[in-house]
C-alpha cells in the first residue's frame, strides 16, 4: 500500500516538473506564457459572446431561441415551451410552425423588389436580416436556453472547483480554463453526448484512453477530479502544438489536427479562422466553442450579478485507499459502513456492472470515502477476511456489442481469443453489429463437444392457462411508436403472458401506436401461476426427445436442469437451456414476421432466388444485410431505397437475394436475434 502511494506521489512530481515556455499571442500585440493569458473578448467576437451570455443567464430550458447560425445578432424569436417537460419530438412539433412562418417570410422578401407594402412582421425581418434572404432561410437554427442548467452547474461546481484549480495550477495551465465543464456539461457527472463523450469534461472514449482508464468496470472520464488531470494535460498538449490558447481551447472541441490545418491556412487569428476556414467537421459547435468559453468565464467571474440567489455547495473532501485485491462492492458496504449510494457518489468512475454487483471492484482502484466520516480506510481494509478478497475478476457470461467494438477488442477486453468467440457464437467472418449479444467463453469451454439424447419436458401452456388475481389493479398505457409487448412488460416488471392475458390478445405483436392496453398498477405485488388443472394435464404429457449440447457450459451458471421421463445417471453432467417460463417463447413468437417462412418472388433473369420478408420489430437494413451476408447498398438498390439514411418500417416488405446464404440459414440467424 505504501508503495502505491509512493508511486502516485512520484507521478504528481513528474506532472509538476513539465516545463513552460513563452509563446506569441493569437491576437496582435500580446505575449504570454502557458500559464498567463488575458482572456478578453477579441474584436469581431462580441456578438457571439453576448449571445451565449444570454443563453446561459436569461433563457432557461423552457425557452428556444430561433436565430441565424452565422450572425448571432439575428434572433427571430424566443419561443416559450411551457412548464411541461416535452420530448424532442413534441418540442419540434411546437416549433415547426414558427420556423415555417419565418422561412416563408424570408423567401418572400428574397423574391419581391417593392418593400413598401410589407406588414409589420415582414418589415421587422427585412430590417433584421437586410439582405441575402434565401441564405438566411437556410441558416435558421434553434438553441435551447441553459440558464437553469448553468445555475445548477454553478452550485455543483462548488464540490470540485477548489481541487480542479489546484490541479490546473500544478499542470501549469491558466485557471480560467477550469470553467470548461460549464460549457461542456454544466457539471453533470452522468452527462453523455451523442458522440459518446462522457463526464463533466466530455472526453470521448479514444481521447480519454490517452490519459485515463476507460473500461468495462471503471470509466475514469466520469470522475471529475481524475478527468480534470486529463483535461489539463490535453489542454497543455494542445497549447504546445498550436502556441495559442484560443486555438488550444477550440482544439478541445474540434481536435488539434484540425486546428493545426486551420492555422496553417489562415494564421493564428481565431476570428479569421472562423470566418474563412472551410471544413466539414468545423461546424457551429467548433466555431462557437471559444465564444461560449468566454461567456461562461464572464458569468463565473460575477455569478451573483446574474444569479442573486446562488448558493454554492461546499467543497467535497475525501480520504483514499488503493484496493490491493478484487473485491465485491457489498463487502465494502459492510466493512466500510457506507451505503451503495454513498460509494457511487464518491466513486463515480465505477460503472454499472460493478455497482450492480455483477463484477468486482478492480485491483489497484483508488477507493474514495468522505473525509468527514473520519474513516481509517487502511485499517478497515486490512480487517476484511482474506476469503472476501480475490486475485481475479468475475467472468461475464454475456456481452452486448457497443459502437466501435470489434471481435479483437472484445476478446482482448474479456481475456479470451477471437476464435473462441467466433466458434461459440457461430460467427463465420468478423462482422458484428451494435446490440448483438455474444456469449463469452468460460474456463469450461473446449470447443466441439459431445451430444447426448435425453428426454426433456417442454411445458407449452396457452394464454388461457395463466391465472391472474381478480382484484388486480390496472392502469391504461398508451402504446408508443417502437413499443413491443416485451418492452412494455419489462418496463412494468411483469412477464409478457400477464399483459397478453389482461388484454385478451390472440396476436400479441399486433400492437398499434396510439391505442391503449391494460397494465398492472405500478407497485402492485401479485402472483401469476398456471391453472392447476391445466398444469396437471401437462404433467401427464408424453415427453419428447431433445438433443442437448454438453460442452461450452460453465459451472455455477443459472442453467435449468432438464426433467426426464427416463432415469438418467446422476453423475452425468446433462444440462438443457430451455425456456421454463409461464409462456413458451415459441407459442409467443409464432405470429411474428421473423418467425414465418420466407416467401419468394419470381425473378426469371436471376441465377439465385430472391426472398420477400416483412420487417419485424427492432430490425434495420444493416441487420437484414448481415443475416444475408450482403451490403446495405445492395439491399437499398434492390428495394429502390435510394435516399441514404431512409428508415424501414415494421411490416414493410423487403426483397432479399440469397446469393451467399440459404434461406434456412437466413431464417435461423434472424430468429436467433429475436429470441
Amino acid at each position: 500500500m505504501a508503495k502505491s502511494i509512493f508511486i502516485r506521489a512520484i507521478a504528481i512530481l513528474c506532472l509538476i516538473g513539465v516545463g513552460v515556455s513563452p509563446a506569441t499571442a493569437a491576437f496582435p500585440g500580446e505575449t504570454y506564457t502557458s500559464e498567463d493569458f488575458d482572456f478578453t473578448v477579441p474584436a469581431g467576437m462580441e456578438s457571439q459572446v453576448h449571445f451565449w451570455k444570454k443563453v446561459y443567464t436569461q433563457y432557461s430550458t423552457r425557452h428556444v431561441i430561433i436565430h441565424d447560425q452565422d450572425n448571432l445578432d439575428i434572433i427571430y424569436d424566443i419561443v416559450y415551451l411551457g412548464d411541461q417537460v416535452l420530448s424532442a419530438r413534441a418540442r419540434d412539433r411546437k416549433l415547426r410552425p414558427h420556423i415555417r412562418k419565418f422561412k416563408k417570410i424570408l423567401r418572400k422578401l428574397a423574391r419581391i423588389k417593392n418593400t413598401d407594402n410589407l406588414n409589420p412582421e415582414e418589415e421587422r425581418l427585412y430590417n433584421l436580416v437586410k439582405n441575402n434572404f434565401y441564405k438566411a432561410a437556410r441558416n435558421m437554427r434553434m438553441q435551447l436556453g441553459q440558464s437553469d442548467r448553468f445555475l445548477e452547474g454553478l452550485r455543483r461546481s462548488g464540490l470540485y472547483m477548489k481541487e480542479i484549480k489546484r490541479i490546473f495550477r500544478e499542470v501549469g495551465v491558466p485557471l480560467e480554463l477550469t470553467v470548461l465543464p460549464h460549457v461542456e456539461s454544466s457539471f453533470q457527472l452522468d452527462a453523455y453526448s451523442s458522440a459518446g463523450a462522457a463526464g463533466v469534461w466530455q472526453f470521448t472514449r479514444s481521447t480519454g484512453r490517452r490519459y485515463m482508464k476507460v473500461g468495462y468496470e471503471v470509466d475514469e472520464r466520469r470522475d471529475p477530479i481524475i478527468a480534470a488531470y486529463a483535461a489539463a494535460k490535453l489542454l497543455k498538449y494542445n497549447y504546445e502544438q498550436l502556441n495559442s490558447w484560443p486555438l488550444a481551447i477550440t482544439a478541445y472541441n474540434h481536435g488539434v489536427n484540425g486546428m493545426r490545418r486551420a492555422k496553417k491556412r489562415h494564421g493564428e487569428d481565431l476570428v479569421k479562422i472562423i470566418e474563412n476556414y472551410k471544413s466539414r467537421r468545423f461546424g457551429f459547435a467548433s466555431k462557437n466553442f471559444f465564444s461560449e468559453f468566454l461567456a461562461a468565464l464572464e458569468v463565473t467571474r460575477h455569478p451573483r450579478q446574474y444569479f442573486p440567489s446562488l448558493v454554492m455547495h461546499e467543497p467535497i473532501e475525501v480520504v483514499e485507499v488503493p484496493l490491493e485485491d478484487y473485491i465485491h462492492i457489498s463487502t465494502l458496504e459492510k466493512y466500510f459502513g457506507m451505503s451503495r449510494k454513498e460509494i457511487t457518489q464518491y466513486n463515480p468512475a465505477l460503472r454499472r456492472p460493478v455497482v450492480s454487483g455483477k463484477r468486482r471492484i478492480p485491483k489497484n482502484y483508488i477507493f474514495k470515502a468522505p473525509a468527514e466520516r473520519n474513516l481509517n480506510l487502511a485499517e478497515l481494509y486490512a480487517s476484511i477476511p482474506e476469503n472476501l478478497k480475490f486475485n481475479k475478476q468475475v467472468r461475464v457470461r454475456w456481452y452486448t456489442v457497443r459502437r466501435g467494438d470489434t471481435l479483437s477488442t472484445i476478446a482482448r477486453r474479456l481475456r479470451t481469443s477471437v476464435w473462441k468467440l467466433k466458434e461459440l457464437n457461430m460467427i463465420r467472418g468478423s462482422r458484428i453489429y451494435r446490440g448483438q449479444v455474444l456469449e463469452i467463453p468460460g474456463k469450461a469451454y473446449k470447443g466441439g463437444g459431445k451430444t447426448r439424447i435425453v428426454n426433456v419436458y417442454h411445458p407449452k401452456p396457452d394464454w388461457g392457462q395463466v391465472e391472474i388475481p381478480d382484484d388486480l389493479e390496472t392502469v391504461q398505457y398508451r402504446i408508443r411508436r417502437r413499443d413491443t409487448l416485451t418492452r412494455i412488460a419489462r418496463k412494468y416488471g411483469v412477464h409478457v403472458s400477464v399483459l397478453a392475458k389482461l388484454n385478451a390478445m390472440d396476436n400479441p405483436h399486433s400492437l398499434r401506436p396510439g391505442r391503449y392496453i391494460k397494465v398492472p398498477k405500478p407497485g402492485t405485488d401479485f402472483e401469476v401461476k398456471l391453472a392447476s388443472a391445466a398444469a396437471k394435464k401437462k404433467s401427464e404429457t408424453i415427453v419428447p426427445k431433445m438433443e442437448v449440447q454438453m460442452s461450452g457450459l460453465q459451472s455455477g451458471e443459472n442453467t435449468v436442469v432438464a426433467s426426464t421421463a427416463e432415469s438418467v445417471d446422476q453423475n452425468s453432467n446433462v444440462v438443457a437451456s430451455l425456456a421454463h417460463l409461464v409462456m413458451d417463447s415459441g407459442e409467443f413468437n409464432k405470429h411474428r414476421s421473423a418467425f414465418r417462412p420466407v416467401k419468394f418472388v419470381a425473378e426469371a433473369d436471376e441465377e439465385y432466388r430472391i426472398g420477400l420478408i416483412k420487417v419485424d420489430f427492432d430490425e434495420t437494413l444493416s441487420h437484414i444485410a448481415d443475416w444475408a451476408r450482403l451490403s446495405v447498398r445492395e439491399l437499398r438498390r434492390l428495394n429502390n431505397l435510394r435516399r441514404r439514411g431512409s428508415r424501414i418500417n415494421v411490416h414493410q416488405s423487403i426483397k432479399v437475394p440469397f446469393r451467399r446464404i440459404t434461406p434456412e440459414e437466413f431464417e435461423q440467424k434472424r430468429q436467433e436475434y429475436h429470441k
